[in-house]
């Protein structure tokens, strides 16, 4: 596997998952009615957040890649099970109300934030992440 084909895929990934991120994050917002004093799905936050997330799954991706000659069917089952432990900081957040505005519909948008964006990189990288065969 090439590092630099890596690099372009993850680069993509991240800007569109970050893209969709922000973007369902706003209509959710809007269509439940998130305060806007929860400061988690403000444009940065999300932004960041989701840029860290698809870092961290490209680097993943590429560590199993070498390691495996065909790292997909592992990945998907790492990206699982990190999507899973992902929601667990916000229902803490949720339990805690360590946010100012915390709500469960912000939490609700949180979470599905995170579904958008583990699918974005398993799609992405279960596609592209591999020299095209």
């Amino acid at each position: 596997m090439s590092l630099r084909r890596l690099v372009v895929v993850g680069a993509a990934l991240a800007a569109v998952a970050t893209a969709a991120d922000l973007i369902l994050a706003m209509v959710l917002r809007r269509a439940l009615e998130v305060p806007l004093g929860f400061s988690p799905l403000t444009a940065p936050s999300v932004a960041s957040m989701t840029i860290v997330g698809m870092i961290g799954a490209t680097a993943v991706f590429g560590w199993i890649a070498r390691v495996r000659p065909d790292p997909r069917a592992t990945f998907v089952r790492i990206a699982l099970v990190a999507l899973v432990l992902s929601w667990v900081p916000d229902l803490v957040i949720w339990v805690t109300g360590v946010f100012s505005a915390t709500t469960g519909t912000g939490i609700f948008t949180l979470m599905t934030l995170h579904v958008v964006a583990a699918a974005c990189a398993v799609g992405i990288l279960y596609r592209f992440g591999l020299a095209a065969e």
